[in-house]
């Protein structure tokens, strides 16, 4: 795999406190072009806040965050961000709008797509994401699943080199969940630079390639996904793993 040399990311000893408290220890991190990156861990261990660093929503203490070997900076952030799509929890979209406008909308204005071309792009992702018939439904006519799956075509109009996902199952009902999750799967196959932070273990294990355990602010496992789970010798890790496994 030669284009894993291309390094999308890269986070240099990132320190990140909110007050006294310290979320990001001295924090170093590489991903890859076409990596699926998987966070998981116990709460409170830095994912969330780690995925909102990478795309600027926090400001980090100390160190450094490269994005393609650009030192991001506040100068420079919108246009990084620009190429960084983030899918949270909760869906964020304009309830006042439909499906059309929520996904058209900042293609025209910020990408300066005609109309059209942005249309026809937006039912196009809508199709391959199994709501095609979506598109002029207003937000509260959705399904938390359907309103999950605009969050990730939006984010996919704007062309991103690589999506982050906060949790992006933790707000669904369990039958919603396998909705979304197939959504990510596609994305993979579409050769989709993604960091994810999830509690679906099966699914990370299926989807990913490479495996973080973060606590207590540090990353204290970074593994292939078949060694994270089958050779790991950190006692930490095995004890986690054996009780989300029973889940």
């Amino acid at each position: 795999m030669s284009d894993n040399n291309n390094i999308v990311l890269s986070l240099k000893n990132v320190t990140k406190k909110f007050g006294d408290l310290t979320v990001l220890d001295n924090m170093s991190l590489d991903i890859h072009e076409h990596e699926i990156v998987v966070l998981c861990g116990p709460s409170g261990g830095g994912k969330s806040t780690l995925l909102r660093s990478i795309n600027g929503l926090e400001k980090i203490n100390s160190g450094e965050i490269y994005y393609r070997g650009e030192l991001v900076t506040n100068k420079n952030i919108k246009s990084v961000r620009s190429h960084i799509g983030m899918v949270f929890q909760s869906f964020n979209l304009f309830d006042n709008l439909t499906v059309r406008d929520n996904l058209t909308i900042a293609p025209i204005k910020i990408l300066k797509k005609t109309k059209a071309e942005a249309v026809e792009k937006a039912q196009s992702y809508l199709d391959t994401f199994g709501i095609g018939d979506k598109m002029d439904h207003y937000p509260h006519q959705l399904s938390g699943g359907q309103k999950q799956r605009v969050a990730i075509v939006r984010s996919m109009m704007m062309e991103p080199d690589v999506m982050l996902f906060d949790e992006p199952t933790s707000a669904l009902d369990p039958e919603m969940i396998k909705e979304v999750l197939d959504a990510i799967r596609r994305l993979a196959e579409m050769g989709m630079t993604m960091v994810i932070v999830t509690h679906e273990i099966g699914f990370a294990r299926e989807v990913s390639s490479r495996m973080l355990f973060l606590e207590n602010a540090k990353i204290r496992v970074d593994a292939s996904t078949e060694d994270f789970f089958t050779n790991t010798e950190d006692e930490r890790l095995k004890q986690f793993l054996s009780v989300i496994l029973k889940h």
